[in-house]
């Protein structure tokens, strides 16, 4: 059977042949014909532009893991988009970037710390090191073509909304010159670990020998033979000290303010233990669709702590059992040191630390533990308990600035409408509702065209930092795409539903083992009233974000319009691109079996005003 040609498919066949007609002799017999100009509103409809997603400007803050996922995603989410990243470190990876001391390892599983779409399947520990993890989201940048949209040592100053031109203006210092870059959406990916905090006792700067923070451990330090006091028992000191001991300290202090509670892992005995990996065990999963089975068995793991995070019931009990246990082991059942090391709280208001070797470490003779407050520095060493104690070296592990508004907004200011600041409106006794008041954990109402990952109210129980902020990426996408399409100018959050999906915060905030204990700290703010409420996470599981962030609700917006007067002014000539250029008209057909029927027609049309249409198909990235 001959095949069908389907550029002919007897297209036109089967017509009366008019070719041989005087067609302009006809048409002048007909005097109702004789004036057919074009009227003023043909000429006007077909000189506007076609309808379509209008070229817009975005730059997000930070080259972490936040902001290079949130780059990545946009890149191919939006239409019509010139991105900037601005980092002031010299080379991306955030705090994987700046850490560089002994031992900086993550405490998430190497392979559910990275994007879902794009892993790395050759980890070679459960838990990766730092220079691995940099190394990682180095290869994504330059693997997604995106190293020329990141601008380095470029120090942001301060970010402006200009209201007049719907616009974000970032003053910028690079090489000693400053510059102001525009654009129309900012987003702040910057995370919380940005400027060192050191002791506020008297006399830290006396101190005669070296004296720093983790993040600026210096390259030629020798520690072997010294005596060395370590500052702090977060989750940098922990991994710390059991590096000391290796790097031959004669002798280390070891100064905490509080216990800390060290657990198996971050996210219990499901998860893997600090183990290596044998090149069996990483060859095993190297096929699709090996690897796609692992990483689903292990995110399956990390998932299904929710409950046992709400004060008081019966998985968060269990869960202090097993904690208490696992640390009375570690400490080689010392029962002097184990009274000692477990913490005067519950669990839950501070993070809880895997540690592999710190309690161990405590228990060694050449390891002293105090805790409580420093009184003072001097120039040889420090006073604790009314005793000078000798030192050669003071590692300050004692975290990062936060609180009023710190280390929830970077470390320059944000100003959106009417001047008011973000780090005001994240400082719960200076805001206006006398709390950090969020919407959706991604945006903040007063403060157009703008949005944030991974800070007040982003975090996701059992999930990791990555998908969330694919989540938070993927919704934020959607909403710049809305305002390309329909021509607004600016959009913000209404203050209702921010305040309905705060009222969500005030209630997890009641149940929460985060906020007992009495301590605070970053997971937690107090508000105008006095009450401790949840700062950090969201108001549920990783499936629950997912599905709320979803769909957007588009009437919790404010809206302007570049023509107010006209809300359907970007309809545009009634055409797109396509419909007078080559290519696939037909963009909606989709080939049988590609699509399920449930997906058909839902996704979304890349549609850029100077470009043909695409279907992107909900699960389907024909792109790729």
């Amino acid at each position: 059977m001959p095949s069908i040609d389907p550029s002919n498919v007897k297209l036109g066949v089967g017509h009366t042949d008019t070719t041989g007609v005087d067609k302009e002799a006809l048409i002048a017999q007909f005097e109702q014909f004789n004036n057919l100009e074009a009227s003023e509103w043909a000429k006007k409809i077909l000189e506007r532009p076609y309808l379509g997603r209008r070229a817009v400007s975005v730059i997000i803050s930070g080259a972490g893991l936040a902001g290079i996922t949130t780059a990545i995603l946009l890149s191919q989410k939006v239409d019509n988009l010139t991105l900037t990243v601005l980092d002031r470190n010299s080379k991306v990876g955030g705090v994987w970037a700046t850490n560089e001391y002994p031992g900086v390892r993550c405490d998430v599983p190497s392979h559910s710390y990275q994007l879902t779409f794009d892993p790395k399947t050759d980890w070679q520990s459960a838990y990766a090191f730092g220079k691995d993890i940099q190394a990682y989201w180095q290869s994504r940048v330059e693997k997604h073509g995106l190293a020329d949209k990141f601008r380095l040592n470029h120090s942001i100053k301060e970010a402006k909304w200009d209201e007049p031109t719907h616009q974000w203006h970032v003053r910028v210092e690079h090489n000693g010159k400053e510059e102001v870059l525009k654009s129309d959406f900012f987003i702040s990916s910057s995370g919380s670990l940005q400027t060192a905090k050191f002791p506020v006792q008297p006399g830290f700067e006396s101190f005669k020998g070296p004296k720093f923070h983790p993040v600026n451990w210096p390259k030629d330090l020798n520690l072997k033979g010294k005596r060395v006091a370590l500052l702090g028992n977060g989750a940098t000191g922990v991994q710390i000290l059991p590096e000391l001991i290796k790097q031959g300290a004669a002798h280390v202090d070891h100064y905490v303010k509080r216990g800390a509670w060290i657990g198996h892992t971050l996210f219990g005995v499901k998860a893997p233990g600090y183990v290596d990996y044998t090149q069996e065990e990483i060859n095993a999963i190297q096929s699709s669709e090996e690897y796609h089975k692992y990483r689903s068995s292990l995110d399956s793991k990390l998932h299904g702590k929710y409950e046992a995070t709400l004060f008081g019931t019966p998985g968060y009990k269990a869960g202090i059992k097993e904690l208490l246990a696992l640390m009375y082991l570690r400490v080689g059942e010392n029962d002097e040191l184990f009274e000692k090391v477990v913490p005067h709280f519950t669990p839950g208001p501070r993070r809880l630390l895997p540690a592999p070797g710190y309690l161990e470490a405590l228990a060694l003779p050449n390891v002293d533990y105090y805790k409580g407050d420093i009184e003072r520095f001097t120039e040889n060493g420090i006073v604790f308990d009314g005793e000078e104690r000798p030192v050669d070296v003071i590692i300050s592990s004692t975290g990062y600035v936060r609180g009023n508004g710190y280390g929830a907004t970077p470390n320059y200011e944000i100003i959106g409408s009417d001047g008011y600041t973000l780090r005001t409106h994240f400082s719960p006794l200076e805001s206006k509702k006398g709390y950090s008041l969020s919407y959706l954990g991604v945006s903040a109402p007063g403060f157009p065209n703008f949005f944030y990952t991974l800070s007040v109210n982003s975090y996701l129980y059992c999930g990791t930092p990555p998908i969330t902020v694919e989540q938070q990426s993927s919704y934020i996408a959607k909403v710049i795409r809305k305002a390309q399409f329909e021509d607004i100018a600016s959009i913000d959050p209404k203050e209702k539903p921010s305040e309905s999906f705060s009222r969500r915060i005030w209630e997890l905030s009641q149940a929460s083992s985060i906020t007992k204990g009495g301590i605070g700290g970053y997971f937690t703010e107090i508000d105008r009233n006095g009450d401790t409420r949840v700062r950090i996470s969201w108001p549920g599981t990783i499936s629950h974000a997912i599905s709320v962030l979803r769909e957007p609700r588009w009437e919790d917006f404010n809206y302007q319009y570049l023509n107010p007067d006209d809300r359907f002014g970007y309809w545009g000539n009634g055409k797109t691109w396509i419909d007078d250029h080559p290519g696939d008209k037909t963009f909606y057909l989709s080939k049988p079996g590609s699509v399920k029927v449930r997906n058909l027609h839902e996704g979304w049309i890349s549609l850029p005003r100077d470009g043909p249409p695409e279907m992107v198909p909900l699960g389907v990235d024909i792109r790729a």
